[in-house]
């Protein structure tokens, strides 16, 4: 009993939640929804009582106290109240698929946007987890069935209204009618439920099955594997990979299906039993002059109420049922909260700071391996400080402390005497303009893509031209037809322009440019460059240093032997630190690295 309760508790509740995303999206569409709704409840019962008036009038013509000119008088305004509510019936029709496809519309994009806004907020380590992808994927899938629970929960308070005034308008004639009625729709209700349950509880346990198949399609849909799949003709292999998941998963959804179906097509006929036996025994009564004609008229089209708004409930409830399931999901994944704190209170304003690592730590996992051991360094933002070090040695990890992606499982990191958990996000890293290795490409603009490291400045395009011109990529972008309002990609318009990965690097570091910050982080920023652009790149990055500071990450260690101070990470730990000079002298683990790297050009040469 006590579950049943919480069970209808919490559909209410469901109920509540999606009248408030309607009202919250547009009050407007909601209250001239709201008035269609009562109008269109009202219209059938109005039809059904002039419609019973009009047949027992019609019945009554010949009797010997009829008065023909009241007759005909009667009878025409019954007609033209008939003729006026189907119209209006009509036109509010009409009218509903207008304002709910209007309604609809903005609620589809209400409801993604939260989910946009909610992962923009999340924690870095939240897209290190797979668990985290399907619960992006499962609020993504559900977004559309959000809004359509969201209308389902309206038209569940029309129809359940709907319901009762018919159930009130049966009982006169019948007091046991409606109570069958009841309770010959519950077991369908009860099946229907376990059938929903059932088929969401099979698509949330092989989402990472449909999550493999949508790989799998976007593998032979993007462009980025489009080269691959031609020269090693791929398309059989994903082929088969996409089709054995579909299969597996349609055989075992097609057999819970079928299990509920069986069920369902025995059990919805009690209800239409119900109203047959009822309709044969008022036909009875009609012949036998215990009801008029009328009435027997009257009935049925109540009937029809009966039958049609309770079909409407029960849908509405089996699919709001599903919906709440799927509604707690989504409300679920916007209650996710980060584990970066995000309480600090003060300001980083000052262009001039000091950082310090002390004894800092951190792992991604508890059960997973220390990425740093007990890393300890300070240096000023003014300096420029090299991070070196073998692939995995946790160079890019210190910067992602650093910009508080993630905080140190142990230690400190202390920066102008404060703890950086005690600023705010927005001004810790806005002191900071980063290139990653892993850079993003962004379907934009030249425009757009360059200014998105200070969209506050997007239209600054003296701006964007300089930084466009300090790494280097003015060279190609001026040859664009459109200048910098060309598109990045042909995928949405054909005047776009496709680049090379050298490009696409020269338009992250210009993005970089764009901002003005007091550290500049540089993550390998020459990777995909030639020799000669790497070296215009670094020459550009000297002037670009003047009076600021910079944290360089690279493997070409040529580049990184003018910096005030260098750090060697090996195996998570800080092995040395000191300028170029003192490391060859002390002949470490830098000093082999250089020295390695210097013998392969002495063997080109």
């Amino acid at each position: 009993m006590k579950k049943t309760i919480r069970g209808f508790w919490e559909f209410f509740q469901i109920i509540g939640y999606c009248s408030g995303i309607l009202w919250e999206t547009s009050r407007k569409f909601f209250i001239i929804r709201m008035l269609i709704n009562i109008v269109s409840l009202s219209v059938p019962f109005a039809v059904i009582t002039f419609t019973r008036l009009l047949i027992n009038l019609l019945a009554g013509i010949g009797s010997e106290d009829s008065q023909p000119e009241m007759l005909m008088r009667s009878f025409l305004i019954f007609s033209l109240l008939l003729l006026a509510l189907n119209i209006l019936n009509k036109g509010i029709g009409t009218l509903s698929t207008y304002y709910t496809g209007l309604h609809r519309d903005r609620m589809d994009t209400v409801t993604k946007h939260r989910i946009m806004k909610k992962a923009s907020e999340l924690d870095l380590s939240f897209f290190d987890s797979a668990a985290f992808y399907n619960e992006v994927n499962d609020a993504s899938m559900n977004s559309p069935l959000v809004t359509n629970s969201a209308f389902l929960a309206m038209d569940f308070v029309r129809y359940l209204v709907q319901f009762m005034v018919a159930f009130v308008c049966l009982f006169p004639f019948s007091p046991l009618l409606p109570i069958v009625f009841v309770l010959s729709v519950i077991p369908c209700t009860v099946a229907e439920l376990r059938q929903v349950e059932a088929i969401y509880g099979f698509q949330r346990q092989y989402m990472s099955e449909e999550r493999k198949m949508q790989y799998a399609s976007d593998v032979l849909l993007e462009r980025e594997f489009a080269k691959d799949v031609r020269i090693y003709n791929l398309f059989p292999f994903i082929s088969r990979k996409f089709l054995g998941i579909w299969e597996v998963l349609f055989s075992k959804k097609r057999k819970i299906s079928l299990r509920y179906t069986r069920v369902l097509i025995l059990l919805s006929a009690l209800p239409e039993i119900v109203a047959a036996v009822f309709l044969f025994l008022l036909g009875l009564s009609v012949l036998q002059e215990l009801h008029t004609i009328g009435d027997y008229s009257f009935l049925q089209g109540i009937m029809t109420q009966v039958l049609g708004s309770m079909y409407m409930v029960i849908y509405s409830y089996t699919q709001l049922s599903d919906g709440k399931m799927r509604i707690q999901n989504y409300r679920k994944f916007l209650g996710l909260q980060g584990n970066i704190r995000t309480d600090g209170e003060h300001k980083l304003e000052k262009p001039s700071f000091t950082v310090e690592f002390k004894n800092v730590s951190f792992r991604y996992g508890d059960n997973l391996p220390w990425i740093l051991k007990n890393v300890s360094f300070s240096f000023h933002s003014r300096q420029k400080v090299a991070l070196v070090g073998v692939n995995g040695s946790g160079k890019t990890t210190v910067v992602k402390l650093l910009l508080r992606f993630y905080d140190p499982v142990e230690g400190q990191i202390i920066m102008d005497g404060k703890d950086i958990r005690e600023y705010t996000l927005d001004s810790l890293r806005s002191r900071f303009s980063t290139v990653f290795q892993d850079y993003s490409n962004y379907a934009f603009t030249v425009g757009e893509s360059v200014s998105l490291s200070d969209v506050s400045k997007a239209g600054d395009m003296g701006k964007v031209m300089a930084a466009l011109k300090k790494s280097g990529a003015d060279g190609f972008t001026a040859r664009f037809p459109q200048g910098v309002d060309t598109y990045l990609t042909r995928r949405y318009d054909e005047s776009g322009q496709e680049l090379s990965g050298g490009q696409w690097q020269k338009i992250a570091i210009a993005r970089a440019f764009f901002r003005e910050a007091d550290i500049y982080i540089l993550d390998e920023p020459s990777a995909a460059l030639d020799a000669q652009s790497e070296d215009e790149v670094f020459s550009m990055f000297q002037a670009l240093y003047a009076g600021k500071g910079a944290i360089l990450i690279s493997h070409r260690l040529s580049n990184v032997h003018l910096c005030d101070v260098i750090l060697v990470l090996d195996n998570g730990s800080l092995t040395e630190m000191g300028r170029h000079e003192e490391l060859i002298e002390s002949d470490g683990m830098y000093a082999h690295m250089y020295r390695l790297q210097a013998e392969k050009y002495q063997d080109v040469k």
